[in-house]
């Protein structure tokens, strides 16, 4: 009875586990190209974050010291009190180009929390 009570316990434990681990993997929506311009485009990053969820990868663009002088031509600058914030958040087969074909990543670069520039590639 004991062991027949012990088994019965882990199975259920065990089916407890495993449902709560598949519930926290969502999957991610995939869009087509239009689609994906047309929700994310000039957006703010709430949005992004409400529609899929925090980005694989993230980067922060920073500026050299000295890039300024690298430039071509002077040009001039006017120093700003506060500095853009720039980023560029990294997705894993989200955008689909054909049916069942999806970009290996997708690229959504911020300025200030809202969304500027799209980009999709397979390399």
């Amino acid at each position: 009875m004991l062991n027949s009570l012990k088994l019965c316990f882990t199975i259920l434990l065990s089916f407890l586990l495993f449902a709560n681990s598949y519930a926290g993997e969502a999957k991610k929506r995939t869009f087509t190209e239009n689609e994906f311009i047309s929700v994310f485009s000039g957006k703010p990053k709430a949005r992004v974050i409400k529609y899929i969820g925090e980005p694989d990868s993230k980067e922060i663009a920073i500026k050299p010291k000295g890039a300024q002088g690298v430039v071509g031509s002077k040009v001039r600058v006017e120093d700003k009190k506060q500095k853009d914030k720039v980023e560029m958040w990294y997705y894993n087969n989200l955008v689909e180009y054909s049916p069942g074909k999806t970009y290996k990543f997708v690229e959504i670069t911020m300025i200030n929390d809202r969304v500027v520039n799209l980009g999709f590639f397979n390399q």
